[in-house]
């Protein structure tokens, strides 16, 4: 449906496919797709979605390779990607899925205008949910530190959403004195990034001191 909304209208009417990892995006993307347009030797992290697939063949080898139409928040550009790692990644594309796509220039076109992108890796951004990159985050002011309700209700609803799976990551509380902030990551409690965490969180401290972060 959102691929059929983007080909007729020109955007996304039920939302961005990128909107609900937002955080993440703006976690792990080291660079907005309309910031592709500047050379750079270091490599680049985009989070976005693919919106169309040109598959071509090289005329050298004979391989297969592609050509992809990325978008993000900022806009859409194209990128390419070269036979050995579309075979590595072509069975895993999707139209409309948020993807972490890693990549970067070639050196011939440093002094170029508008270099192309090429992509050496991607992985659905989901991923970076369940396998401890991501951490929930509370924010606790010394006062609510002391104050027993407070305390017993955010322990209440960790230990209601937490688990030991080992790739969950441990709960981090950043703790507010004054001018001073002290980060703690609990020894015990590991909590899933999941939406119904997040809601019982804010609905205990707000929506603006419960945060996601990036895992150890």
């Amino acid at each position: 449906r959102l691929a059929r909304e983007k080909e007729i209208l020109g955007f996304y009417i039920s939302g961005h496919p990128l909107e609900p990892y937002r955080v993440e995006a703006e976690l792990f993307a080291t660079r907005t797709v309309a910031e592709l347009g500047r050379w750079t030797h270091e490599q680049i992290t985009l989070a976005c979605v693919i919106t169309a697939v040109r598959r071509q063949i090289s005329k050298k080898s004979g391989a297969e390779f592609a050509r992809l139409t990325v978008e993000d928040f900022s806009g859409s550009s194209e990128v390419l990607v070269f036979p050995e790692a579309w075979q590595a990644i072509a069975d895993r594309v999707r139209t409309d899925v948020p993807v972490l796509i890693e990549g970067g220039y070639s050196r011939r076109d440093q002094e170029t205008d508008n270099p192309t992108f090429i992509v050496a890796t991607m992985r659905p951004l989901a991923e970076v949910r369940v396998n401890g990159q991501v951490a929930v985050a509370i924010e606790l002011t010394a006062d609510e530190i002391v104050s027993a309700d407070i305390m017993r209700d955010v322990r209440s609803v960790v230990e209601a959403h937490s688990t030991s799976h080992a790739a969950n990551p441990p709960l981090e509380v950043r703790w507010r004195d004054g001018s001073t902030t002290e980060v703690f990551r609990s020894r015990s409690l590991r909590l899933p990034v999941t939406q119904a965490a997040l809601t019982d969180l804010r609905a205990v401290l707000g929506p603006d001191r419960v945060h996601l972060v990036r895992g150890s």
